[in-house]
C-alpha cells in the first residue's frame, strides 16, 4: 500500500551553498503544481536521511547524499520511478566523470590546456564552499592546487582551461519546450563570485537552438531530464558547456520551469491527473 503517490526529497541543506530558500523554492512550487493536478504528495528532507523513505509510486528528488542515493536506486529497481534518476545526480555530482562522458560523446567541453588560466574543480562530488572552486593564473599553480585539494582527501580533481567570452547560465526540462538562457553578469546573481571573471558580457550572438540541442543531449547522456548548467559563448558565437547540474534552482525562471518540470513528471511517471473544475482524469504517458 502506498503511502502516497509521489514523495518529494529535499536537497540537505551542505549541498545548497548560499541557495537553501532558492531550491527550497522550487521544490516547493513543483509540489503545488502537482497538487493542482490532483495528486497526492508527501515530503521527505535528506537531512533527516536516517528515517525510512515513505512508500510512494515516484520519488522526485533534489537529494544528493549517497545514502539516500542508493536507496532510491533500491526503490528504483523494486519498480518505483525516480525523477532525476540516482545515477544521473551521482554522475552529475561527479564533476570528473561527467566531463569525460560529456567529451566522449563528442559535446564541446572547456579544453584541458589553454593560455587564460585554469579552473581546479572538485570531482568527486558536488561543489559545497568557494573552495571546491578555484581558478589559477597557469597550469603549474593549477596542479599545485589539485594536489592541495588531494591532501585533503578529495579524490578527484577536474582542471579545464578557462575560456573567455560571455558566461551564459540555461535552464531546461527534457520532453518539454520550456529551456532558458541567462547572463548572471547583467544581473549579478553568483553563488560563489567566480562568474565575475568573465566580466561584463559583451551579448554575441548565438543560435539558441544550438545551445538547447547540446544542453539535451547532454541531460539524455547524463539521465538528467531536470536540469541547468554553465557555458561560455565565445566572440563566434560557439557555446562551450563548463558545468552541467542536476536540478538546480530556477530562481530567475521559477514559475515558468515549476510549470514544465510538474508536466515532465506527469508525463515520465504516467501519473492520472484531475483538471481543476472538472471531474475527467486525464492518463499522460
Amino acid at each position: 500500500m502506498y503511502d502516497s503517490q509521489i514523495v518529494m526529497i529535499s536537497r540537505a541543506h551542505r549541498y545548497s551553498p548560499n541557495s537553501v530558500e532558492k531550491d527550497t523554492a522550487i521544490l516547493h512550487e513543483v509540489g503545488c503544481r502537482l497538487l493542482d493536478k490532483g495528486l497526492r504528495i508527501a515530503t521527505y528532507s535528506e537531512d533527516e536521511k536516517e528515517k525510512p523513505l515513505p512508500q510512494a509510486e515516484v520519488y522526485v528528488t533534489m537529494g544528493r547524499d549517497e545514502t539516500v542515493l542508493q536507496e532510491l536506486k533500491r526503490k528504483q529497481q523494486q519498480g518505483a520511478i525516480v525523477i532525476n534518476s540516482p545515477e544521473g545526480i551521482i554522475t552529475c555530482c561527479q564533476r570528473y566523470q561527467q566531463m569525460k562522458m560529456l567529451e566522449s560523446a563528442g559535446i564541446n567541453v572547456a579544453p584541458h590546456k589553454g593560455n587564460n588560466g585554469y579552473w581546479v574543480k572538485r570531482g568527486d562530488a558536488s561543489a559545497q564552499t568557494s573552495a571546491d572552486i578555484l581558478f589559477r593564473p597557469d597550469y603549474e599553480s593549477a596542479m599545485t592546487t589539485a594536489n592541495e585539494m588531494k591532501a585533503k582527501g578529495i579524490t578527484e580533481i577536474d582542471i579545464r582551461a578557462h575560456i573567455t567570452g560571455d558566461l551564459v547560465k540555461f535552464y531546461g526540462v527534457t520532453d518539454t519546450d520550456f529551456f532558458c538562457y541567462y547572463y548572471p553578469g547583467d544581473d549579478g546573481q553568483s553563488k560563489f563570485g567566480d562568474e565575475q571573471r568573465n566580466g561584463k558580457p559583451a551579448h554575441y550572438p548565438f543560435d539558441k537552438k544550438q545551445l538547447q540541442q547540446m544542453a539535451n543531449q547532454a541531460a539524455t547522456l547524463l539521465q538528467t531530464g531536470i536540469y541547468g548548467g554553465d557555458c561560455i559563448i565565445q566572440p563566434d558565437g560557439t557555446p562551450v558547456l563548463i558545468d552541467f547540474n542536476d536540478w538546480p534552482s530556477f530562481s530567475r525562471c521559477r514559475t515558468e520551469a515549476a510549470q514544465a518540470i510538474a508536466e515532465h513528471i506527469v508525463q515520465k511517471a504516467g501519473l492520472q491527473t484531475i483538471k481543476k473544475g472538472n471531474d475527467r482524469t486525464d492518463k499522460h504517458a
